[in-house]
């Protein structure tokens, strides 16, 4: 099964029990399935194929048979008479519950690794259908072409009014696509413009700071030797914040307002 060859960390010691989280052991079962050539497929964003990812099938296990079973009866209470009994009696008694102690202890063992083993196929399962799902979904969202669009699997007048205006509907589609297209190829132009200015604006404002700089230095050095004290000396210039590119939203507000006429203030 899957936790027997990628191993189970509960069996190291060394592992902090803080680690052993649920979202640990997905974020685990996920780095080994990535490790896997099957498992890859179900973490990979390209399609997948029915044929290279066939959908596990269910596991249904029961305990072995070399597992011997408990003797139940033993759990319940005794029906004897026996007010008391031998000390024999009572060590007799012990040993045979602790060896059936020691048989349900394996049977709880045993079931745990089986319920362990169907949780880890149900994860697998559940990234396979995951992974088919998008699949599927994507075909029913993929986009008609203008063929399908106007014929619609079937035959069409072509002098018709209503296939006149499955025309017209189609080409203003695409107009207002084209017209789209071009607003965006025009707001990225007139940014690239903007970022332009503001990186000359920039290296202008840091080329007037580097003079300003040793202005202040020559200007110092002479307060210095006449005798002046440091604290009295001009502060150092500083450089400023480096202009910032405006936001789309912000120039499109500056668009939609209009000019306020002379006339109406």
């Amino acid at each position: 099964m899957l936790n027997r060859r990628c191993g189970r960390d509960d069996d190291d010691k060394n592992i902090d029990p803080a680690l052993r989280s649920p979202s640990k052991r997905m974020r685990t079962l996920y780095a080994h399935l990535g490790s896997t050539s099957a498992g890859s497929l179900l973490l990979c964003s390209p399609k997948i194929k029915s044929y290279e990812n066939p959908i596990l099938p269910p596991v249904i296990q029961t305990a072995p048979s070399t597992v011997a079973k408990p003797n139940w009866l033993l759990s319940t209470p005794g029906t004897g008479n026996e007010p008391w009994k031998m000390r024999n009696q009572l060590q007799e008694e012990n040993a045979v519950l602790r060896q059936q102690l020691a048989l349900t202890h394996q049977n709880v063992m045993v079931r745990d690794q089986i319920i362990e083993e169907a949780n880890a196929t149900m994860v697998f399962q559940k990234i396979g259908l995951k992974k088919i799902n998008e699949a599927l979904h994507q075909q029913e969202e993929k986009a008609a072409t203008d063929r399908a669009k106007l014929f619609k699997g079937k035959a069409q007048c072509l002098s018709s009014g209503e296939f006149y205006e499955a025309v017209k509907e189609l080409d203003e589609g695409q107009k207002a696509t084209e017209a789209g297209k071009e607003a965006k190829r025009i707001v990225r132009q007139r940014r690239k413009e903007q970022k332009e200015e503001i990186e000359r604006e920039w290296a202008a404002m840091k080329e007037r700071h580097i003079a300003a700089v040793e202005t202040w230095s020559t200007e110092c050095s002479q307060l210095l030797e006449k005798g002046a004290k440091k604290k009295d000396l001009p502060p150092k210039p500083k450089l400023g914040k480096k202009p910032v590119l405006p936001t789309v939203e912000d120039e499109e507000d500056e668009e939609e307002e209009e000019p306020i006429d002379d006339a109406d203030v």
